[in-house]
């Protein structure tokens, strides 16, 4: 977990820093048509966590130059803290993010005018996960009851315990939680100072590999395994960066197909690309964190059928169904409210292996 959360690979562009407009955020964009993409576009980019194995195809495909030749400026292609990421593009300071799909039925609940769209899926799979040491003999949801868990705030795996617990018949309030900075959950675990933690599993694993730890040791829950057939990342644009740049979409989705297309056939190209944006990255972990991501994520089942990019609209919507029934949500997203696909590039660049 290095790199500081404000820094960037390049300097902002004046245009991406001017304030939105309250009208802007009244009004509902409703796509039409897509124009050709002609003149080049400022795009300011959030990652979905400091820079490691799940986002360095982003960071490869602008090294490669895979954005500039769709007429894309990355003007700043920020590190962030999970749920940051979504933030970030609601409140329309960044105009795109790699952020959690399902979360946007949540997101919509409050704000439909200035939910963001997702426009490319990537984890077929959420993430999400809970991870404990294998001596604690943690292996269902009902043997956290009584336990401590630990969790950042911003942390998509912790925003979605309760859904998580619901689904499972359970009681969220049976549980202790212990809300900790996301650079020392990892440390609260080793330490025992919590029974469990929330988090990805490719983060959190990866982590403690990285401080010595054996996966043999390690137990790792998934909620995908336990109810919650949840999308995970997804990029998802700014409803301003829609009104005002929807031709550059597509471009968007050609680049990022890209450089997760490469990612899967050379992950160390992509890991070198990683470790010039970032020195204090350890290359081998980072390597293998990208390469669980593709394996449990990416190369799923589903996703050799659908391809990147693309999602099962049924599937989303009993993602969306769920959040809103265990959240209590006064409104309930349909799937058109937060996913498009119009500007998925062709099943043939979209292929997995």
């Amino acid at each position: 977990m290095s790199a500081e959360a404000s820094s960037t690979i390049l300097k902002p562009s004046r245009r991406t820093l001017l304030a939105t407009s309250a009208a802007a955020l009244a009004t509902p964009f409703m796509p039409k048509r897509i124009y050709a993409q002609t003149t080049k576009t400022a795009v300011k980019f959030s990652l979905n966590l400091p820079r490691n194995g799940t986002n360095s195809p982003f960071i490869y495909a602008l090294e490669k130059g895979y954005f500039a030749a769709e007429g894309i400026e990355i003007t700043a292609m920020d590190p962030a803290s999970g749920a940051d990421a979504l933030q970030r593009v609601a409140s329309m300071t960044y105009d795109a993010s790699f952020a959690d799909l399902t979360s946007l039925g949540e997101f919509y609940a409050g704000f439909p005018e200035q939910v963001p769209l997702a426009v490319f899926n990537i984890y077929k799979v959420t993430p999400a996960a809970i991870v404990s040491w294998k001596s604690s003999k943690i292996t269902k949801p009902a043997d956290l009851i009584g336990k401590t868990v630990g969790g950042p705030l911003t942390d998509n795996a912790f925003k979605l315990f309760p859904v998580f617990y619901k689904v499972n018949g359970l009681d969220p309030a049976a549980v202790k939680f212990n809300n900790v900075d996301l650079r020392l959950r990892e440390s609260q675990l080793i330490r025992r100072e919590v029974d469990a933690v929330t988090g990805f599993d490719s983060t959190v694993w990866l982590n403690l590999k990285g401080l010595g730890h054996k996966l043999e040791d390690v137990s790792i829950m998934l909620y995908a395994d336990h109810g919650l057939d949840f999308y995970g990342n997804s990029v998802v644009v700014s409803r301003k960066f829609l009104r005002d740049n929807e031709a550059a979409i597509p471009g968007i989705c050609r680049a990022v197909c890209r450089g997760w297309q490469d990612a899967m056939k050379n992950s160390k190209a992509v890991t070198d690309a990683l470790v010039k944006a970032d020195a204090l990255v350890k290359p081998d972990i980072e390597q293998d964190r990208l390469e669980w991501v593709l394996t449990h994520q990416v190369r799923t089942e589903e996703g050799k059928k659908l391809g990147l990019g693309a999602i099962d609209p049924a599937k989303l919507q009993r993602g969306i169904n769920t959040i809103a029934s265990a959240y209590n949500l006064s409104k309930t997203a349909t799937v058109d409210a937060i996913w498009s696909d119009k500007y998925l590039p062709p099943a043939s660049m979209r292929a997995i292996a």
